[in-house]
């Protein structure tokens, strides 16, 4: 199956995991479960997430982050069907081109060659008209209350994982929404079933804030697991450390 685990399955239109989330995120402590009783050892692992720092593997040099545009949006299209088992409405298409949806969406795009330099200026790359490319991965976010990211969808094609695409595309979005909106914490919902998402994002430091059993309703299990990750320097300087990597 072509589709990478880690994408947030949503039964839910945007508008209603946006609500979904906040009221959340809102609820008084006395009804917010508490959180399992923690070992040494979740102890111990928990600590070296939060005082370590993530490194980003650098980007394949085939690999190009690129905008979502007109043209893109049918492969856009195309990619959340390939990996996502419940089809978004058109509205969620159009407001992905609003701001400020539009800026917080990033798609990786694979060339079958990398993209050439030119001579004068090592960082600027022109394409190559015959150079295949197909869009392999993708991620759309929305800003919350309380400075918070959402991560509406992520999603990979299934060959193209273990090269740090997602990551690449999580870790440029949050960068841009802590320089341009301020947000300080990325959420998401996962699906309960998702064992390599859960996994993925306890990689990243994402810690299990929390469960609805009935957000997916065209899906069973029909519960999600919310997760959360305070944004810090380190997630800031990994995406930068990543691409002195790649140019070096």
């Amino acid at each position: 199956m072509s589709r990478i685990q880690m994408s947030n399955w949503g039964a839910q239109p945007p508008a209603m995991r946006q609500s979904s989330i906040t009221a959340w995120l809102k609820k008084p402590p006395s009804v917010t479960p508490e959180p399992p009783s923690e070992t040494r050892e979740t102890r111990e692992t928990r600590e070296t997430l939060a005082t370590s720092k993530f490194t980003l593997p650098p980007l394949p040099a085939n690999v190009e982050l690129v905008p979502l545009t007109d043209d893109l949006m049918p492969a856009f299209k195309r990619l959340l069907v390939l990996t996502l088992p419940i089809p978004y409405p058109p509205a969620f298409f159009a407001e992905t081109m609003q701001k400020p949806f539009h800026g917080l969406t990033l798609l990786a795009v694979w060339q079958s060659t990398p993209p050439k330099t030119t001579a004068n200026n090592a960082n600027t790359a022109t394409r190559d008209s015959g150079n295949s490319r197909r869009v392999v991965g993708a991620i759309r976010c929305r800003i919350l209350p309380s400075s918070m990211l959402y991560i509406s969808t992520i999603s990979l094609l299934a060959p193209y994982r273990s090269h740090g695409i997602a990551s690449h595309l999580l870790y440029n979005i949050v960068t841009k929404a802590a320089k341009e909106h301020g947000v300080t914490r990325v959420t998401a919902h996962v699906w309960e079933a998702n064992e390599d998402g859960l996994e993925w994002y306890a990689k990243r430091g994402f810690e299990v804030v929390g469960k609805e059993d009935s957000y997916y309703s065209k899906l069973k299990p029909a519960g999600a697991v919310l997760v959360l990750k305070p944004i810090g320097v380190a997630d800031l300087l990994a995406v930068k450390d990543a691409a002195g990597a790649r140019d070096g």
